[in-house]
């Protein structure tokens, strides 16, 4: 009798018929797909590459920075070296004055941002979803942003007071333009075929806004927010320079009037930190919110 070509266990290739092929392991991402351990890996070490550069970058300059200063000027006055600025900081810090400077700036951004975007992003929506509703909003809009901010402060610090409230309006008043303006264009900007696609699949209203619509405005929301961040420390600064009693804006005006260029570096390095961590938290809420996007080109 002839034998089989095959082996007697499985088929040509010597497997069991019932024996699985070998995987990469896989996990499971926060939006539910699989993704390769390998994937994850490589997204892992590529994040702390980027940070170990950015690191290496700022010391670097850091460095530069002392280095020039020390031998090229002799009065501190122009370009304090970045070991002065830590001298200030600290002894701001041992004083108690920084601490209290830093929480009122960091409560006025935080409230009137979180403000802006609360308000903002359901505005900009409705805007962007319905005619009519983008026709009464269109000159409210056209005439705040036209309004320079720094002729706008003066008039809320007559209203409100020098208080922590008009900071948080006025930074709500720049915010929230931006990102109304981005998410109505956003929502504008859906493709209509996804529109199509929803309606053939019979989606809800409430469905198709949560899974077709704002995912698909998301980018320009958060373009929205990025240019929030900036809008809303430059008009935090300039409230506190013009009224107040505590803040960096404050901070920065008493140092302006002493001459004390430490103290002045040192609140333009804080408010610089501010808006780093704002666009690193944003970052962070996007790809939590859109993992499928690419946000390498940040």
């Amino acid at each position: 009798m002839k034998k089989p070509t095959g082996t007697a266990e499985g088929g040509p290739e010597g497997r069991l018929p019932s024996q699985p092929e070998a995987h990469e392991p896989q996990a499971e991402a926060a939006d539910g797909r699989l993704v390769s351990d390998g994937s994850a890996s490589e997204g892992s070490t590529r994040a702390r590459t980027e940070l170990v550069r950015g690191s290496l970058s700022i010391l670097v300059g850091l460095i530069v920075w002392e280095i020039c200063t020390r031998v090229f000027l002799e009065n501190e006055l122009l370009i304090p070296p970045p070991s002065s600025i830590l001298r200030s900081m600290w002894n701001l810090t041992l004083s108690g004055s920084l601490n209290r400077h830093l929480l009122a700036t960091l409560l006025e951004f935080v409230y009137g941002f979180a403000a802006a975007c609360a308000i903002g992003i359901p505005l900009g929506y409705l805007m962007g979803r319905y005619r009519w509703f983008d026709e009464i909003m269109d000159p409210w809009i056209a005439t705040l942003y036209s309004i320079p901010v720094i002729a706008f402060v003066p008039l809320i610090i007559v209203w409100f007071g020098i208080g922590m409230f008009s900071k948080i309006i006025v930074v709500f008043k720049i915010t929230a333009v931006a990102i109304m303006l981005n998410t109505a264009a956003g929502i504008k900007g859906i493709d209509a075929t996804w529109l199509e696609l929803a309606s053939s699949l019979r989606l809800s209203r409430w469905e198709t806004t949560r899974k077709i619509r704002l995912p698909g405005a998301l980018p320009y929301i958060v373009t929205g927010m990025r240019l929030g961040v900036g809008r809303a420390l430059l008009g935090v600064i300039v409230a506190e320079l013009m009224a107040a009693n505590a803040g960096l804006g404050f901070l920065l005006r008493e140092a302006s009037e002493t001459w004390d260029s430490p103290k002045l570096f040192t609140t333009v390095v804080l408010l610089a930190a501010m808006g780093l961590t704002s666009f690193t938290l944003i970052r962070k809420f996007e790809k939590k919110v859109a993992p499928w996007r690419e946000t390498a080109d940040w």
